[in-house]
């Protein structure tokens, strides 16, 4: 059996066609049996779900929502992971959609034993043409690159697997043997912690690029700043949990700064050319934010965790 667990918040609009893209067998290839397991708080939300799910003819055993009592995401995805029964499980957001057959790609990895985790690949469904779109595509194929190039390509096959050295899955679209994970209640980065936590138990960590996931990303600088100083400050966090064993710490901006090519290479016009350069300055303020938080005040929890509601 496989369980999906989509974590949902005032999502109303979009949690439907999050359902559909996976419960869809057509489309999502997944296979029989399967069980989705919606966690929300919110009424409008919950509705919008079961909705969907009758809309569907998704049964009892096929559909169930956990009521998440408003404690922040990683409290929402133990409750989760406690009922779910699939031998693996894929996690991912109710603001996003798959591709076609992206269910089906991810859990190829999963033939080799020691895989304990698959990321997908996080796509932009923002336009282009404007700086924060374009944010939103350079750093989601940024992060492509970043898997596609740190991992290795399997013979015969069109995903990787890490060795040595690998890069944490993203929490819009990964999936994990269901094995006994003891997450933190105020994680910031959660997908981080579990990736760290299955390459500390020996698992290797897959990524499968042709499993895509369809992202809004922040259209204001304000949301953006919300949303990285905590994801990516996460990776700060981190390091109280005692996770940096097997492999090394992942993030920082001297190792962003090993992406300068990339970010300059990506840009097709004189406009492109221009965000990406003001990039800098924005990724240099985003980690002295992230300093301050995480080394200096040590904001709590609660605090940090901001709605984000331009990427809704």
């Amino acid at each position: 059996m496989t369980t999906v667990i989509i974590t949902s918040f005032k999502e109303p609009k979009s949690i439907g066609k999050c359902i559909e893209c996976i419960a869809n067998r057509k489309y999502s290839g997944i296979t029989s049996p399967f069980e989705i397991l919606q966690v929300s708080p919110d009424d409008l939300t919950l509705k919008a779900g079961k909705k969907a799910a009758n809309r569907l003819g998704l049964n009892k055993k096929q559909f169930k929502q956990i009521v998440d009592p408003c404690k922040g995401k990683p409290y929402a995805l133990k409750l989760a992971l406690h009922k779910a029964k699939g031998e693996v499980i894929i996690l991912t957001d109710g603001d996003t959609y798959f591709e076609r057959n992206a269910v089906e790609e991810i859990l190829k990895p999963f033939i080799n034993k020691k895989v304990g985790g698959v990321s997908g690949r996080p796509v932009s469904m923002d336009r282009r043409d404007n700086m924060m779109g374009y944010y939103g595509h350079l750093l989601s194929d940024s992060a492509h690159h970043k898997r596609s190039h740190t991992m290795k390509l399997v013979s015969g096959t069109q995903y990787c697997i890490s060795d040595k050295d690998f890069f944490p899955m993203s929490g819009y679209i990964m999936a994990i043997r269901n094995i006994s994970l003891d997450l933190p209640k105020d994680v910031l980065s959660d997908d981080a912690y579990i990736s760290y936590t299955l390459r500390n138990l020996g698992y290797e960590i897959g990524y499968t690029p042709n499993s895509k996931c369809f992202v809004k990303y922040p259209t204001t600088l304000r949301d953006y700043f919300n949303q990285k100083v905590r994801s990516i400050g996460g990776f700060i966090q981190l390091e109280k949990y005692d996770v940096f064993k097997r492999d090394k710490q992942s993030r920082s901006f001297g190792i962003e700064l090993k992406y300068l090519f990339f970010v300059f290479s990506y840009a097709k016009n004189i406009k492109e050319l221009f965000w990406s350069i003001l990039l800098f300055p924005i990724r240099l303020w985003t980690w002295i934010r992230i300093f301050w938080e995480r080394r200096v005040i040590k904001k709590d929890f609660k605090k940090t965790w901001v709605r984000v509601e331009s990427t809704k």
